[in-house]
């Protein structure tokens, strides 16, 4: 009985630094993975961070119809206002909620009816 036991461990023993090889070759490629996946999320998330924020502001200040698209360099403004001064206003509150360095690119149009 002893005679199989001992090929049997020799045999785990041999294989042991192999199977933890694999495991923590894979733990590495798991971790540049997700590290990778990290990075290409982060402009996604800025995009989302700035025109989320745009937006609950212009909400806060009882402007409706703007649409907020959002890229990295800041946001660009697109719907109608029903004056010149919501319009303004609108550019002035996204400005003052993304700061001086991103950019406000004012696309909304003035309902003249």
């Amino acid at each position: 009985m002893r005679r199989n036991i001992v090929p049997t461990l020799f045999s785990f023993t041999l294989l042991l630094p192999i199977v933890s090889g694999c495991s923590q070759q894979t733990l590495s490629s798991a971790r540049q993975d997700t590290q990778r996946n990290i990075e290409a999320a982060k402009p996604s998330l800025a995009k989302l961070s700035l025109g989320g924020r745009v937006t609950a502001a212009l909400a806060a200040a009882n402007i409706r119809g703007i649409r907020v698209d959002a890229d990295t360099n800041g946001v660009s403004l697109h719907g109608t206002a029903k004056t010149a001064a919501e319009k303004a206003r609108a550019a002035r509150i996204a400005k003052e909620t993304l700061g001086p360095e991103k950019r406000v690119s004012n696309q909304i149009q003035v309902d003249l009816h």
